[in-house]
């Protein structure tokens, strides 16, 4: 396995910032710090926030849910090199979004949508930025991009403050990378890799869709949990079994990603959904990410049930 970043030690602590909320609410990102190698960590939560405990990258007086949206007041990032009185963004996806007082190192600018500011140090900061990537839309109420390394930071790092859910609210589930990708293999197929029918008989392997996608892709959590046990390599010369594996475990249900390139997260770690957990990677001469659940159907989960057969059930072990 290899060695894990200071953002990725980041994350262990994070989720602690906050007061915690019900298990059963979907925590708003109030922060998002992504590396220039893909590494994210995220703070999550409601109430008076100090991302890191010193509040030098980013203090809000309070962050709270109202409704469906997500309001922060008396912002304050790089220890007051960009301020703001109000920043309001949608919990889920894109929607109305606000920002008011904004002030960056003494200017005024209107904060108005996609807004670029430059920084003195090079970087710069976009207001309420809206991203389209084909059919893939991202709001972020403020990024902050670093022009040289501010502390613990390095230049090319991003600070991104007010992070909308990647949960579509009708599937209730994440997509499982940054870009969607060709079904190419689908669970239950009777002499495909994924029958009950062939070795190894188990619901990692028989229960999951293969999803066609270049390497170094991210690969995110589709829903909250906790990471499992099980990771990293499988003791295997097949090279059906090539790249690592990593187990999520959610309430009732438990999601297992194989094949990755890298590994972001680390066993017993709390996630969010749309949180990156590693980067795609290849097995059996093909590039793709192989994904598992024990309970229901991950066609469905990923949004691509008419992509494969009629879905049955067996009775097999999570292997």
């Amino acid at each position: 396995m290899k060695r894990f970043s200071l953002l990725a030690g980041l994350a262990l602590v994070l989720l602690a910032l906050l007061p915690a909320r019900a298990s059963a609410d979907l925590l708003p990102v109030a922060v998002q710090v992504r590396s220039a190698d893909g590494m994210t960590v995220q703070v999550s939560g409601a109430g008076a926030l100090s991302y890191p405990r010193s509040g030098r990258f980013v203090r809000a007086r309070s962050v709270t849910v109202e409704g469906d949206h997500i309001v922060f007041t008396g912002l304050s990032l790089l220890g007051g090199r960009v301020k703001a009185d109000q920043l309001i963004v949608p919990v889920n996806g894109l929607g109305e979004a606000s920002l008011t007082g904004l002030r960056v190192e003494g200017k005024k600018p209107q904060g108005l949508p996609n807004q670029v500011i430059p920084l003195k140090d090079g970087g710069y900061v976009i207001s309420l930025q809206e991203s389209l990537d084909g059919q893939q839309r991202t709001l972020e109420g403020l990024l902050v991009h670093l022009g040289a390394k501010t502390g613990r930071l390095p230049a090319g790092a991003e600070i991104l403050v007010g992070v909308p859910s990647a949960v579509d609210p009708a599937a209730g589930y994440a997509y499982p990378l940054a870009e969607q990708g060709e079904i190419i293999g689908c669970p239950f197929v009777p002499g495909s890799t994924h029958s009950a029918f062939v070795a190894p008989d188990n619901l990692a392997s028989d229960n999951a869709v293969d999803i066609s996608i270049p390497v170094g892709t991210p690969v995110y959590a589709v829903t909250d949990g906790v990471i499992g046990t099980q990771i990293g390599a499988l003791e295997s010369t097949d090279p059906r079994m090539a790249g690592l594996r990593v187990h999520l475990n959610a309430p009732g249900v438990q999601f297992y990603y194989a094949h990755l390139s890298r590994i972001d997260v680390v066993p017993g770690q709390v996630v969010q959904a749309g949180q990156q957990l590693g980067l795609s990677g290849s097995a059996n001469g093909a590039a793709h990410l192989h994904f598992a659940q024990d309970v229901g159907n991950p066609a469905e989960t990923v949004g691509a049930q008419a992509a494969c057969p009629f879905y049955q059930s067996y009775s097999e072990p999570w292997g």
